[in-house]
């Protein structure tokens, strides 16, 4: 369930890819589930904000409460319904404030409820989970350990129970130093095909091919994510689950150019922590070996690198790829 959650998340807030997770030392943790929820899956994930994620197959549908007590989402076993009245299923989807509520959008409008996925799983920005308004005091900054230093809760009820999803605002102080990623294969690794990698929490890959024939890109399982080539650069845009060998890509165009730049995270730590044990050291270390595979015509190749953990002591190195760019 873990691994589906942390999937749902990723196709809900794909542009998150592109800042990084939240780069504040204040995490949100949620504490365990009360026993109404005992046939209820919850998360809490942190792409650009934090983000509650729910996966109800229980029989009772969870109803979600906004800070004045007006219900605005319903997570049931035949899917979710959003009350499309309420200002807070506009201000939930997105991370950003002040989200323009459509007209007849109001706190006192009549509730209109509305199917909007046949799944019984969503997540949403919940504005009591934002971290940024959440003070460290000096005494827990100087101590430099973690210590929880507030609480969040989310009122909800389960069927016709009241109980509430809670947590803790805790300071988990960042380890000092930096990781990044670097290309460990040729900046040409097929004649005609070019490639880069610039740096970002999660690193941005940039592809190039010159050739008449199209590059493949290969997605975690081998199946076909990107093509770049002469007609251009095209997305695969059927979802993971969805992609084997016998069903066809259904490819979208997403650039007229044949090279194409997008965030991959498979070049990137799986965690925005390092282990303890390379913290220790105190030194430059190892952390992960990638690959994407690459496909023209008929030849696989990988893109590979590696990600390094730089303490912010010691040995200067630069945080970008090899020192080669495309054009």
């Amino acid at each position: 369930m873990r691994a589906w959650m942390a999937g749902l998340v990723l196709l809900m807030t794909t542009a998150a890819w592109a800042h990084g997770p939240e780069a504040s030392a204040v995490k949100v943790r949620l504490d365990p589930l009360p026993a109404p929820m005992a046939d209820i899956q919850v998360q809490v994930q942190t792409t650009v904000a934090p983000q509650l994620v729910v996966a109800n197959h229980g029989k009772a549908p969870l109803t979600v409460l906004d800070e004045q007590g007006r219900a605005f989402v319903r997570i049931a076993r035949d899917g979710v319904y959003a009350d499309v009245r309420s200002p807070a299923w506009y201000r939930t989807q997105s991370a950003a404030r002040g989200v323009p509520l459509p007209q007849g959008v109001s706190q006192t409008a009549s509730a209109h409820w509305v199917k909007v996925q046949r799944e019984p799983h969503w997540g949403w920005f919940d504005p009591r989970l934002r971290t940024e308004g959440v003070t460290v005091p000096h005494a827990v900054k100087d101590a430099g350990q973690p210590a929880s230093i507030a609480g969040w809760s989310v009122p909800v009820r389960v069927g016709d129970t009241e109980t509430r999803l809670q947590g803790q605002f805790r300071y988990e102080p960042l380890p000092r130093g930096v990781m990044f990623s670097r290309l460990t294969s040729a900046a040409q690794p097929l004649e005609g095909v070019t490639v880069s990698l610039a740096p970002g929490t999660v690193p941005a890959l940039l592809v190039e091919n010159r050739r008449d024939q199209p590059l493949l890109v290969m997605d975690g399982q081998g199946m076909p994510y990107l093509r770049i080539g002469p007609q251009g650069s095209f997305v695969n845009a059927r979802e993971a689950s969805q992609r084997n060998d016998l069903v066809p890509p259904r490819w979208v165009k997403v650039a007229d150019v044949p090279r194409y730049t997008w965030t991959e995270p498979r070049a990137a730590h799986a965690s925005r922590y390092p282990p303890s044990a390379v913290v220790r050291q105190g030194r430059r270390a190892v952390l992960d070996h990638w690959q994407i595979p690459v496909t023209l015509a008929g030849k696989t190749v990988p893109i590979s690198g590696v990600v390094y953990w730089q303490p912010e002591r010691g040995e200067s190195v630069a945080r970008a790829g090899h020192a080669h760019h495309s054009h």
